[in-house]
């Protein structure tokens, strides 16, 4: 039999929780495999405290799925909220931040749908869970380039999986995500962006990708200037793959 272990989480960004608040998520990702049973949390001055406990055999496995685990959770919310989180105390920006002097009240429902959403994605969508995780990076990184990064792979992850398919598309990414934009945005001259944005930006990510360019202050500034809309464009996707397939209220009702 699998030991039980108890893992905490220290959950750090601008939200609290009305209360404290228990419940019990039966089932993890794995179809076949139960991790996890009851799931404590309580608010604290800069977020809150996780409990959870986990099914494993060892310690050191216990930790690394239930980081995963919860960390899929903790992806959902910041997209549902638009907002950093970071779990535990090593990534990034929070470090040094205890206090925060506006905060998102979280509900227990919120969290529990933040949950359903995440293990049915995993199960259904599981590249939209990986572009909404690629968003949750690039809400929590300082680093322009690491923040391009993530948003464009938000897009490119998409397009690549959510596109009507075509002629053209068979040609490669770039048309992909063109064909992904009319699908969910509708037609070119219809789309809130500037002319040629989508080859500009995949030709930015080109650069930065394969390193073809010095990193000077000069390309920081640049580079920081693309970064709102490209991170914008990539959640109006993310929120539109979603709307498109599950209704306002589906995961209030999820059961598993």
């Amino acid at each position: 039999m699998r030991k039980i272990w108890e893992v905490d989480f220290n959950i750090i960004g601008p939200l609290t929780l009305e209360r404290e608040v228990q419940f019990k998520q039966e089932k993890g990702f794995d179809h076949q495999q139960q991790f996890y049973s009851d799931i404590n949390l309580k608010p604290t001055s800069s977020g809150f405290k996780a409990t959870i406990t986990a099914y494993a055999d060892s310690l050191e496995t216990a930790e690394t799925v239930a980081y995963v685990y919860f960390g899929r959770m903790r992806d959902v919310l910041s997209l549902n909220n638009d907002i950093p989180i970071q779990l535990n105390t090593n990534e990034g920006w929070f470090n040094n931040r205890k206090n925060f002097t506006s905060r998102r009240r979280l509900t227990k429902s919120d969290v529990i749908i933040a949950f359903k959403m995440a293990r049915h994605f995993e199960i259904e969508h599981p590249k939209l869970l990986r572009s909404i995780g690629w968003y949750s990076k690039g809400k929590l990184s300082h680093n322009t380039f690491d923040q391009f990064t993530a948003f464009w792979n938000v897009i490119e992850i998409i397009s690549k999986e959510y596109h009507t398919t075509t002629s053209r598309t068979s040609r490669g990414i770039k048309n992909q995500i063109y064909q992904c934009f009319i699908d969910n945005f509708g037609e070119i001259r219809s789309w809130d962006l500037p002319e040629d944005w989508i080859d500009d930006m995949y030709d930015k990510r080109n650069v930065i990708y394969h390193g073809g360019q010095d990193i000077t202050l000069d390309t920081i500034k640049d580079t920081s200037k693309l970064i709102p809309l490209l991170e914008k464009t990539s959640k109006e996707l993310i929120d539109k793959i979603i709307s498109a397939n599950y209704h306002e209220n589906d995961f209030e009702y999820l059961v598993f």
